[in-house]
């Protein structure tokens, strides 16, 4: 992070980055990332979603509106510093840059394994089980490099709370229907071997944005933290190329909030 009032003086724009993390995510995934944007002079944001960073019951009592309300305030808060500002988010923090964008002025999107869709019997499994047990064990094979997954998994929750997964599933329906209002440049990132979000979904959310600039990424030796295994420093690289390419841009693509209000 850079104090307010330290950045850089420079004629070119003062970029801005906000990262946002997954469901039961810490800022511990993107912290790799945000050094590598770190190490281009880029102002980063690695926010951490309410309920999160502490104990896994925290999270029980909210849901994606509460999530997508702080990603607001973070990117506002972000744009007081900066001349233009990205949003990139990992799984479900993909989802919610891509909500952020419908309503919001960006630069840029960057989503990594963000979700579209889950099995149909997904979201009724849940609402029974959330009465069965508030909290399931949590998967721990989402990152394919064994190294690296020792790494991870020390930091990962032991346990899902199955009311936020809830409301995730509940999200994605609203998801969709605001992908076309989507215009900013983007980067979609996915993997083939992602066995938590198919990267079918990274292929409809390319489809069905409504940016006029969009890239498909799709890597063939990670799981489902991308940012974390094999494929990381490609990531990384196609990121800050990313960024820095339409940061270049006179004028971040907008739209008016007049015009849209977020549900």
């Amino acid at each position: 992070h850079v104090p307010q009032g330290t950045e850089p003086s420079s004629k070119k724009p003062v970029i801005g980055v906000l990262l946002i993390h997954g469901l039961n995510g810490s800022r511990r995934d993107l912290e790799e990332l945000e050094l590598a944007l770190q190490d281009h002079g880029m102002v980063t944001d690695n926010m951490l979603l309410p309920g999160h960073g502490v104990r896994v019951r925290d999270m029980l009592p909210l849901g994606w509106h509460d999530w997508a309300n702080a990603v607001r305030d973070e990117l506002q808060a972000l744009k007081q510093r900066c001349d233009v500002v990205f949003i990139a988010g990992h799984s479900l923090g993909g989802a919610l840059a891509l909500h952020t964008a419908a309503y919001e002025e960006v630069a840029g999107i960057i989503t990594m394994c963000a979700p579209l869709h889950m099995h149909p019997l997904t979201l009724p499994a849940v609402r029974i089980a959330k009465y069965l047990t508030p909290l399931v064990p949590t998967v721990r094979e989402d990152v394919r490099d064994p190294d690296a997954r020792r790494r991870y998994t020390r930091d990962v929750y032991r346990w899902t709370p199955m009311r936020p997964v809830e409301s995730m599933l509940q999200f994605l329906p609203t998801l969709r229907t605001e992908l076309p209002q989507v215009i900013a440049p983007a980067l979609i990132m996915t993997s083939i071997h992602d066995h938590v979000v198919p990267a079918r979904d990274g292929r409809e959310i390319y489809r069905r944005i409504g940016s006029k600039e969009k890239h498909l990424v799709t890597f063939h030796r990670s799981f489902h933290v991308i940012m974390k295994d094999y494929d990381r420093e490609e990531v990384f690289a196609k990121s800050t190329a990313f960024i820095l390419h339409h940061a270049g841009e006179a004028t971040p693509h907008t739209v008016s909030n007049a015009d849209r209000t977020a549900s």
